[in-house]
């Protein structure tokens, strides 16, 4: 086999400060990780799925649910996370003409689901918008929206 690339990488096992779930929508993933730099979130174990918090809320995505489940598990075993940061975003191909108080509610759906499964999680929710990410635990990522006059998608 040829090698096509050179770099260095570190060969310890890292600990991850966040576990990030968001959507595989990349219009967003610059905004994302720069927020989370600022955030002093280096290292981060990411679970990317269509529609981010819509796999662990809607009852008819079990296959979906147990999937991020095991990634959170694993991340939370390999790299001993020990909180969750949730991402939705503006104009969801998941979320198709749904306004955004729909994608909030399934953030805090989410955010609920994951603390009953693994208590010992500090769980955070956000919202990208096409200006910015607002948001901070559950309950303030829809009173943000609203008081901020987001869109709907």
């Amino acid at each position: 086999m040829q090698k096509l690339f050179h770099f260095d990488c570190p060969r310890e096992v890292y600990r991850a400060d966040a576990c990030i779930i968001s959507c595989f929508d990349a219009r967003f993933d610059l905004a994302v990780r720069k927020f989370l730099k600022r955030r002093a979130i280096l290292a981060y174990d990411q679970i990317k799925i269509p529609g981010s918090a819509k796999a662990l809320a809607a009852p008819d995505a079990e296959a979906d649910r147990d999937f991020v489940l095991r990634m959170v598990r694993t991340s939370m075993r390999l790299h001993r996370s020990a909180r969750v940061w949730m991402f939705a975003h503006s104009d969801c191909g998941a979320y198709p003409g749904a306004p955004v108080e729909t994608q909030t509610a399934d953030l805090q759906t989410a955010a609920q689901f994951l603390r009953a499964s693994e208590p010992a999680l500090a769980v955070e929710c956000f919202f990208a918008d096409f200006d910015g990410i607002y948001g901070g635990t559950d309950d303030r990522v829809l009173s943000s929206v609203r008081q901020l006059g987001l869109r709907e998608t």
